[in-house]
């Protein structure tokens, strides 16, 4: 082939996307099923055949995404019949695929598998009772969100993050909706697509402007043409395009994961969503979302962090700063008023969020950024299947009773004390007790957060924010009490809930296995996390942060004082089986 003919596509690139592809022919299948084998059945009968067969569909998709997982860490070669493309991880660990689009590495095959299972419980969920007629539709467009979530989490560059980030919100904005014997639901999804809109328009502005400053849509052209060529580390200084980039691009990131005050729309869209949908948009949307972030910041925009040894001068750490504390105070001392169920538990969601924040800054400026970014990524997990569990109660109550009302659970505890055993063990993972798996993701968060090895005045900052975080945890403890009062102190009244059913029970006691697996033995699942931060910090074996050592065990070279550090040619580039050389990056001007 000519030096200067076009690349052509790698079909072994498909083998990274199989679970992606299953969903996205199963949500085709669903569909097809309803408009024509059960057209004219009952509403019941379809929700039953169309759940089962959307259940089979996450197990085909959940063995697809742990088949990679298996190639890859198998010492043996037993699964090597499973690697039908051929790869060779022990040279290319992390492939970047499909013209540089989307990456193969270990953080993306661990969500996949992660997504699915989540997926698995929340369709498991949807068998409860019928909250819509149009099953048939409700089930592909949830099988299509999480491709779009899956593909978001593997996103390298930018216009693939936006289009993917895109997919998923409109099927959720839709699948928000669907409950319409009710009207607060099309109410919810309206609300949920107006300031969707308005946050994605500012997004896009925002990397429309980071790709006219930089010259390339991909991440790592994007860090090389933004970090400091003499080391002088001046993050955001007497840059206002570059300042208006990051605040646009935060504005559109702040709405996916929900902080203030970017957060008005998730009061409304969870109380009004219906129950499975409540729990797939706080868990496996903010998964996604703030996987996508996490790239977009440390990996991309790592240059603009901050000046060195300074957190609160201008550089997008110091807004994060502000969102987080706000994020944190505000949605525990909102969620103190809620009497309703699902508020709450958005609320609280906007609260972990700014708890989220804490470890995404201590990855910007800690010299233990993977530890840092891995206990982020720990945490997400052990906040996900806390929330399916405890969104899993209020589809129990919207079954049962039509309201989501936390004096609804009274005397839960007397008539069904195993579950209510579980939903006290997710309330108190929630706020972080001991031994439970929430007590040690935000141990490891906060530690990693004082560590003692950043500078001064990073640290001062970041141990004032987790003293917040301290404290409003301790806040957080008054309304998950509330429930747990109402579920062992309170006698229920004459209407009561009746048993829960598989499609209810298993999230919940599934959930609460989670949560006490990984607070009993949190190193394996701590270990895979850390392991899967390495792509997001880490460039072709060499950390991104400029004079920290390469996590491969390669020794830093030396740099003799004065002399000018290596340019982005110097640099490797991070090639998969269909990666192709980006053109030279162009350094951001300062306007």
């Amino acid at each position: 082939m000519p030096a200067n003919a076009a690349a052509t596509l790698n079909f072994r690139d498909f083998y990274v996307l199989v679970p992606e592809m299953v969903l996205a022919l199963w949500g085709l299948i669903v569909l097809m099923v309803d408009l024509g084998l059960l057209r004219g059945q009952t509403i019941p009968r379809r929700r039953q055949v169309l759940g089962r067969l959307s259940l089979l569909g996450t197990l085909v998709a959940t063995v697809a995404a742990v088949a990679p997982l298996l190639v890859r860490f198998d010492d043996t070669g037993a699964w090597e019949w499973l690697n039908f493309a051929g790869y060779n991880y022990a040279e290319n660990p992390d492939p970047v695929l499909f013209f540089d689009a989307i990456s193969g590495d270990v953080l993306t095959e661990t969500y996949n598998l992660l997504l699915t299972l989540l997926l698995a419980l929340v369709v498991w969920m949807s068998m409860a009772w019928s909250f819509t007629e149009n099953w048939g539709e409700y089930f592909a467009l949830m099988f299509w969100s999480t491709v779009g979530m899956m593909l978001l989490t593997a996103s390298e560059e930018l216009l693939t993050l936006f289009l993917t980030l895109e997919t998923m919100t409109i099927c959720l904005y839709l699948c928000t909706a669907f409950e319409k014997n009710r009207r607060r639901s099309p109410e919810a999804g309206l609300k949920y697509f107006v300031y969707g809109s308005v946050s994605s328009a500012l997004f896009l502005f925002g990397l429309s402007l980071l790709y006219g400053l930089t010259g390339s849509t991909r991440f790592d052209a994007i860090w090389h043409a933004l970090r400091p060529v003499l080391g002088d580390n001046s993050g955001l200084t007497g840059n206002l395009a570059g300042v208006t980039a990051v605040l646009l691009m935060l504005v559109g990131f702040g709405f996916k994961v929900a902080v203030v005050p970017f957060h008005q729309w998730a009061p409304d869209a969870y109380e009004g969503a219906p129950a499975p949908v409540t729990a797939w948009i706080a868990t496996g949307s903010k998964i996604a979302s703030f996987v996508a972030l996490m790239k977009v910041l440390l990996h991309a925009l790592g240059p603009w962090a901050s000046p060195t040894n300074h957190v609160m001068n201008p550089g997008w750490i110091g807004v994060v700063v502000v969102l987080s504390a706000a994020s944190m105070t505000y949605g525990n001392f909102a969620a103190l008023a809620q009497r309703n169920l699902k508020r709450m538990l958005a609320y609280s969601s906007i609260a972990h969020s700014g708890y989220m924040l804490v470890g995404v800054m201590a990855a910007g400026v800690s010299t233990r950024r993977q530890e840092a970014a891995g206990s982020v990524l720990f945490y997400l997990v052990v906040y996900a299947f806390s929330n399916i569990g405890a969104f899993a109660v209020a589809a129990w109550l919207a079954r049962d009773k039509g309201s989501d009302d936390i004096d609804d659970l009274n005397g839960l505890g007397f008539r069904y004390p195993g579950l209510a055993t579980c939903i006290l063990l997710l309330m108190l993972s929630l706020i972080g007790m001991p031994p439970l798996a929430g007590f040690f993701g935000k141990l490891y968060m906060f530690m990693e957060a004082l560590d003692e090895s950043q500078a001064h005045s990073s640290r001062l900052t970041l141990m004032w924010l987790v003293g917040l975080g301290l404290i409003n945890s301790v806040v957080s403890a008054f309304y998950y009490v509330r429930v747990l009062k109402a579920m062992f102190l309170r006698h229920p009244g004459r209407a009561v809930l009746a048993p829960a059913g598989s499609s209810l029970a298993v999230p919940i006691v599934l959930a609460t296995a989670v949560v006490i697996g990984f607070g009993l033995y949190p190193t394996p699942l701590l270990n895979l996390m850390k392991a899967a931060a390495v792509p997001m910090i880490e460039e072709s074996g060499r950390t991104l942060a400029e004079g920290q050592p390469a996590s491969k065990g390669e020794p830093d070279r030396e740099i003799a004082p004065g002399t000018p550090k290596p340019g982005p040619a110097a640099e490797p580039s991070r090639e998969g089986p269909s990666s192709h050389p980006s053109p030279a990056p162009v350094p951001a001007p300062n306007s």
